[in-house]
């Protein structure tokens, strides 16, 4: 179905409230919050499309394109109700759909975007069959770069917003778990203590499966890295 112009620009902003209110938010930037928070918060999960037989139609009313299967999407969850009961438990987007609706310049909407992984499909309301059989995860990549896109915005939010207020031993911790996260499978790398609170295996995963660079060890002056690859450094 295609909207005219002035009909569409209605729809989309209609659409933004109703996200707003579904997070608990006023209706507009800087309104008291029309209705009582919500009893779980929504979370937003940017995962893989799923085997099926026709995909899964985008949840944007001014979306006419299928979700294909092995795409990547958002599902926010829970769903968005509209005047009844949620028809699924999360609602699906193309991503760059949802974009038109939520404001990921404002921490409201950046700090609930999570990566469907190992550790985040339960938050999902994911059962394990589905997860085990390959579905929904994303590739060790798009994990990575959707993680630093969320620090790195969340970063200049906080600088912004003057609320950057870190101790000298939280710098200390940071700077260790970032070099980590930024430097991990680069021959310059040198790799220090596990940061503390890390898990093994999860540090594990970071220091090689996971590492953004790709070396062929010290002499080599081209080494590859994802977050140069893919992401806008501006």
């Amino acid at each position: 179905m295609s909207f005219p112009p002035n009909a569409k620009l209605g729809t989309l902003e209609m659409e933004r409230k109703l996200l707003r209110q579904h997070l608990g938010l006023g209706p507009n930037p800087g309104d008291p919050p029309a209705n009582s928070p919500p009893q779980t918060q929504p979370l937003f999960f940017i995962e893989m499309a799923p085997d099926s037989r026709g995909g899964a139609k985008c949840k944007l009313p001014t979306c006419d394109e299928i979700i294909m299967p092995g795409e990547l999407r958002l599902a926010m969850s829970p769903a968005m109700s509209y005047g009844g009961w949620p028809r699924s438990s999360a609602s699906l987007y193309h991503i760059h759909c949802f974009e038109k609706l939520a404001d990921f310049t404002h921490a409201d909407f950046l700090d609930r975007i999570q990566p469907l992984t190992r550790q985040t499909w339960k938050l999902r309301g994911l059962n394990a069959g589905s997860v085990l059989d390959g579905n929904y995860l994303v590739p060790g990549g798009v994990e990575r770069l959707v993680l630093e896109w969320k620090v790195t915005h969340g970063k200049w939010i906080d600088k912004r917003d003057g609320v950057c207020d870190e101790s000298e031993e939280e710098k200390r911790v940071h700077a260790d778990f970032l070099a980590l996260l930024r430097n991990a499978g680069s021959s310059k790398y040198k790799q220090l203590m596990k940061p503390a609170g890390l898990p093994l295996d999860e540090y594990n995963n970071l220091l090689v499966t996971l590492a953004p660079y790709e070396s062929d060890g010290p002499d080599d002056t081209e080494e590859w890295n994802l977050f140069d690859t893919y992401l806008d450094s501006t």
